[in-house]
């Protein structure tokens, strides 16, 4: 079945509940409740349909011909080097059969999960970097003591050099995302840890 996603302005939503249990159950693609329920409106504890994608899981959907997107022609995601860099971090993750989903509420791109958001906490806060980006001592530090005190790790992963999207500091734009259907061998992976905790 292709799963039907509308575009509300830049927004992916799906609709239906099938799709929902669908995208969650055999795809890992988890998005976020955004509606209101009808008999509680005022409150924003307990959310309901539409589910809103990222960007990353509407694209890697299309990318797998899993969904389609109405009106496809308004899907331009990614299209600067940064937006680049995110996808690929995000499908080499959900390649690695992990559940993901956004990690800037702990100050990272993704959340990364061994299984099921509903069942399991997050091991991981993921940053996308690319590789010739600078960090200072204070960075990492903050990245590692952030992720103990919230009993997780934190993870930079950039592209290798063979795999590192081509762009000038001139020119943010790319043609197109990477064709490639197996990125997971080429990525770099680090995990800052504190010890002694």
């Amino acid at each position: 079945m292709i799963i039907k996603i509308k575009l509300c302005g830049d927004k992916p939503l799906v609709f239906d509940t099938q799709v929902v249990k669908e995208l969650r159950c055999q795809h890992r693609i988890v998005g976020a409740l955004i509606g209101t329920l009808p008999r509680l409106p005022l409150q924003n504890a307990f959310l309901g349909l539409p589910l809103q994608l990222l960007p990353e899981e509407t694209t890697l959907l299309l990318k797998k011909e899993l969904a389609t997107v109405d009106p496809v022609e308004s899907w331009t995601y990614p299209n600067t080097y940064a937006e680049q860099l995110r996808y690929q971090v995000f499908e080499y993750l959900w390649s690695r059969q992990l559940y993901v989903t956004s990690g800037l509420k702990f100050g990272g791109d993704y959340l990364a999960y061994l299984g099921d958001p509903m069942r399991f906490h997050s091991h991981y806060i993921v940053t996308a970097k690319d590789r010739h980006e600078s960090m200072t001592t204070l960075d990492i530090i903050s990245m590692g003591r952030l992720a103990t005190n919230v009993k997780k790790t934190y993870v930079i992963i950039s592209p290798t050099k063979e795999d590192h999207p081509h762009h000038s500091k001139e020119e943010n734009n790319i043609d197109n995302i990477d064709s490639k259907d197996n990125i997971s061998s080429k990525m770099d992976v680090y995990s800052i840890e504190w010890a002694g905790f």
